[in-house]
């Protein structure tokens, strides 16, 4: 943080900020322009404030935007608030603030001893709410299968698996059979689960819902399997 950029070097000239101050950069995708917003990430010193800002300067096709983090320590703890963003559509957005010289994040404890979540609020235009605590995949870890999202449609179900290598998934469980899928690299993966036709009648007839557990297991293409379970509430 010491090293920040001055609030006037950055509005003359960002490119011009001292080294210690570019901290990563960022990429942001959009469909209204034929190239992606890209520019590097640096701390800019503001005057009065408490803490430098941590701002991405992002440009592409003649268009430059600066997106402002107001920074905040509490407890240890570092945050930077993006308050307000551009009001167009955005396909995705990365901002990598890696390990090297200048670092402006720091694992706190071994991030690999439990899982990790991020707690995600999304609210749309039309008032639409979306609240999830989403997963974080760390690189490095031992590896794992990880379900990132389970929907259930009456007597079958869809379940989304990362999984860190190609391979073949297998889901099985009492009342659902087995299903196999080839994987043929690392990344995201459904596959659909059904209850089987003796379940299917004997919910009917006593009017139940069936509580299923399935057993994933990703037997990658070189190394050990992975499992991992879950259990479902269907029809």
């Amino acid at each position: 943080l010491k090293d920040a950029c001055t609030e006037a070097q950055f509005a003359s000239d960002p490119a011009g900020c001292p080294e210690g101050s570019k901290v990563g950069s960022a990429i942001a995708h959009t469909p209204v322009l034929p190239v992606p917003l890209t520019g590097p990430a640096i701390f800019v010193s503001h005057g009065g404030a408490a803490f430098p800002n941590l701002d991405l300067v992002l440009q592409g096709d003649g268009v430059s935007i600066t997106l402002v983090g107001l920074t905040d320590i509490k407890g240890g703890i570092t945050t930077s608030t993006f308050a307000t963003v551009p009001d167009v559509p955005v396909t995705s957005f990365s901002l990598v603030l890696p390990e090297g010289a200048h670092p402006a994040l720091a694992a706190n404890g071994n991030v690999c001893a439990k899982p990790l979540y991020m707690p995600t609020r999304i609210v749309g235009q039309n008032g639409a709410v979306i609240e999830q605590r989403t997963r974080i995949r760390v690189a490095g870890c031992k590896p794992e299968i990880l379900l990132e999202r389970k929907r259930v449609h009456g007597d079958s179900a869809t379940l989304t698996v990362h999984v860190p290598s190609g391979g073949r998934l297998t889901a099985s469980g009492k009342g659902i059979g087995r299903v196999a899928k080839h994987v043929g690299k690392a990344g995201i993966v459904s596959v659909a689960v059904h209850l089987s036709a003796r379940y299917r009648k004997a919910a009917a007839s006593h009017h139940l819902r069936v509580r299923v557990q399935v057993n994933l297991r990703f037997t990658p293409k070189h190394g050990q399997a992975l499992d991992a379970q879950t259990r479902l509430l269907m029809r």
